[in-house]
């Protein structure tokens, strides 16, 4: 009895840190819309493994400040870097932009960004983004690669449509009371997901490793030497033939620092092919690579990395944010 009461003393008080250092926002799922899913509205969340934020989902069930939308905006998508995991709302580039525009009461930059969602799953939802955000004057598309094939640039136009009835109350009033009774235990609870999280990650780390293709030259050289301008031409006809409003691809290629204090941008070089097609159907190609060698050569800053984890490595810091957000700006600024 007693190794029991020790045992649920110590876990008690590891749940109760959880909410001061790791409690996510809820997710509810969806099929038809702008993301993969909203978070539940009105909500707050906690984030520490990598930097510190305390999240706010809005009303409408996106992490954003309770301000409202202007009334022409620009909405932004992506996964974890838009959304903005480990850094505090007002430092993210999305909120840096929105004051730099000029706007301190209201949202001109919308943040839609929501974890997995990568740049060919955004695509995939661009008749939601449309159908979800009618009157956004541009549509900003943020991703962390371009290792996207020909195969992956075909994928990317199929859409998952909109349905404008597939809002947060009605998830929520079609959950089963085992979804329920699942949501109220992580809210809870969140040690129990913190514990299923890292069973996960240990489960998969067992699996065995296939190689990756995602740098490896000889690979993309023979993507290069077929049909992939063919593939990324169709998708940017695809993207203009779905709208004429305005379209930001922004890239922020990852870095990796080799022993001897070099930094390197980790590319399968096909922004060449982005910087070239996209303006041929007037999308604008934002690359992020000249920048974070500019200031890692004149300041040594890294744009990846937390002072809690390896440098280069996770998510963009708030020096990233910074750039990103400096560099949007002189792209969209009056």
């Amino acid at each position: 009895m007693q190794w029991v009461g020790a045992f649920a003393a110590a876990f008690f008080v590891m749940n109760l840190l959880c909410f001061a250092f790791y409690a996510p926002c809820q997710e509810l799922p969806r099929e038809h819309g702008a993301t993969t899913g909203y978070l539940l509205p009105d909500s707050h969340g906690v984030y520490g493994l990598e930097g510190y934020c305390l999240a706010n989902v809005d009303a409408n069930g996106y992490v954003n400040r309770d301000k409202p939308i202007a009334d022409s905006c620009y909405v932004v998508a992506g996964a974890s870097h838009t959304e903005g995991l480990f850094i505090p709302l007002r430092l993210r580039y999305t909120d840096l932009l929105n004051s730099m525009l000029g706007y301190d009461d209201e949202l001109k930059v919308y943040n839609i960004g929501r974890s997995g969602n990568y740049f060919s799953i955004v695509l995939q939802h661009l008749d939601g983004i449309l159908g979800e955000f009618p009157d956004a004057e541009a549509i900003i598309i943020e991703t962390d690669t371009l290792a996207y094939d020909t195969k992956a640039l075909y994928d990317s136009q199929i859409q998952t449509g909109y349905d404008p009835d597939e809002t947060p109350a009605r998830l929520l009033n079609d959950m089963s009371k085992r979804t329920r009774a699942n949501m109220k235990v992580k809210q809870y609870l969140p040690l129990v997901r913190e514990l299923h999280k890292q069973y996960l990650t240990y489960a998969e780390s067992q699996k065995e490793q296939s190689e990756s293709d995602i740098l490896d030259p000889d690979f993309w050289s023979k993507e290069y030497a077929g049909g992939f301008e063919e593939a990324l031409r169709s998708l940017c006809s695809f993207i203009r033939s779905r709208t004429d409003k305005r379209v930001i691809i922004l890239y922020h290629p990852a870095v990796s620092i080799g022993q001897d204090g070099e930094m390197k941008l980790m590319t399968n070089g096909a922004e060449k092919y982005y910087r070239n097609i996209c303006p041929e159907y007037d999308i604008e190609f934002v690359d992020m690579s000249e920048p974070f060698m500019r200031a890692y050569e004149s300041e040594h800053i890294v744009p990846y990395g937390f002072s809690n984890t390896t440098m280069g490595d996770g998510h963009i810091n708030r020096a990233a944010h910074r750039m990103m957000a400096e560099e949007l700006f002189e792209v969209l600024k009056p």
